[in-house]
């Protein structure tokens, strides 16, 4: 038996597209427990909102149900261009092979230690003697600028206003004319070095970009420019404001803090997973249905929005067992946190290898590292109504 989204009815009253309730995991786990998914209000439109890791990993399968560009061609495709994630088919497939070989498992692994770990102990040192700091601002908004910036091979004095430049580029939904600046200036400052790089390629991400050849097809400028419109925002932000997620976990859970301190060789990786799990980036992924459609018992009239409840998913009892406890011990990796099927993220290898580099060395160089008294700051949505994390994260050690 289906139910139909066209009634007066709401399950719930809170707009996913324009609140930020102070408890979305407590709302998100009563609709749950009513059925596998909600009738919601989506910047005061009618959505649905799927609850289970079920039906949140197979929307993601589910490439001609819920295509990507359907969303993606509205929410920023106006100011990226048009990226891999509005693509599809062959398109895509060859697209997403051109620009893919430098964020591969085994690639991601092979920068740790060059210039991954540099980066984090430089960071590191710039407050270890201080013995307080917002690891926010400090540490996890400029880690991923600097790795991204070092792996295309761009100065690293320019990462401020490239990190200015990847947060205005997401931003495009909500102040649309700073989207468009961003992308001009940030266009502006890339292509003298993708020229420069077609006559002289190193071993950076742009020479990569501009020398990949599939199936006899390369990239063309515009098509490097658009790739990296959408590295930027997509690589930095969601890594930050993940970093932050882990950090605050780990450190309101000062049991789990110590756990890593014990072994960080061995429980960095279960750190990051865990914390990917408690609490993703990308919490509500907005996909549109273009056409009207029963699917999984649902009857969705065209045009609906629809959105993937990952933070919904990764704390599915179902799949996790006691799911609202921050404990590295379970030993589990989300499935959804990244997305999945065709477009799932493309940087999600990198990312981790960053993300356990960052825990793993926090806990070796800063002895009884605790949050400051007063000082925890609560997850909140960050960049629209899609990511989340903190604000800041105020810290302080122990000094010898």
């Amino acid at each position: 038996m289906t139910e139909t989204l066209i009634s007066d009815g709401f399950d719930s009253l809170v707009d996913l597209g324009r609140d930020d309730p102070t408890d979305l995991h407590g709302i998100l786990a009563d609709l749950r427990r009513k059925k596998p998914y909600a009738v919601v209000r989506h910047r005061g439109e009618r959505a649905v909102v799927l609850l289970t890791e079920e039906l949140v990993a197979a929307a993601f399968r589910d490439e001609k149900t819920f295509p990507a560009m359907a969303a993606y061609t509205r929410a920023n495709q106006p100011v990226l261009g048009r990226t891999i994630q509005s693509m599809t088919g062959r398109e895509h497939r060859i697209n997403k092979s051109l620009v893919s070989r430098p964020f591969r498992n085994l690639a991601a692994e092979q920068l740790r230690e060059p210039m991954i770990a540099p980066i984090v102990h430089a960071l590191i040192d710039e407050f270890a003697d201080r013995g307080e700091a917002d690891l926010v601002a400090e540490f996890t908004q400029p880690l991923p600028i600097r790795v991204i910036a070092s792996l295309i091979g761009i100065a690293e004095t320019d990462t401020d206003q490239l990190a200015s430049w990847a947060h205005d580029l997401f931003n495009f939904p909500h102040d649309p004319e700073g989207a468009h600046r961003a992308a001009r200036e940030f266009s502006a400052y890339v292509a003298p070095v993708v020229a420069e790089r077609r006559h002289n390629p190193g071993d950076d991400l742009i020479s990569v970009l501009v020398t990949a050849e599939v199936e006899g097809e390369r990239l063309d400028d515009e098509q490097v420019l658009t790739f990296l419109r959408l590295l930027f925002p997509a690589g930095a932000d969601t890594t930050h404001l993940a970093l932050g997620n882990i950090l605050c976990g780990l450190l309101t859970h000062p049991d789990q803090w110590a756990l890593l301190r014990a072994d960080p060789g061995e429980e960095a990786e279960w750190a990051v997973n865990e914390g990917l799990r408690w609490e993703p980036p990308v919490s509500l992924l907005h996909r549109v249905c273009p056409e009207a459609v029963t699917w999984q018992g649902i009857d969705i009239p065209a045009d609906t929005a629809v959105i993937f409840a990952i933070t919904a998913a990764n704390r599915d009892p179902q799949v996790y067992s006691d799911p609202d406890r921050f404990d590295i011990g379970r030993r589990a990796a989300p499935l959804t946190t990244f997305g999945g099927g065709p477009h799932s993220c493309l940087g999600n290898w990198l990312a981790k290898a960053e993300m356990q580099v960052a825990v793993a060395t926090l806990a070796e160089r800063l002895p009884g590292l605790r949050l400051r008294p007063g000082a925890a700051e609560p997850v909140t949505f960050q960049i629209g109504k899609a990511l989340r994390g903190p604000s800041s994260l105020w810290v302080e050690w122990d000094l010898a």
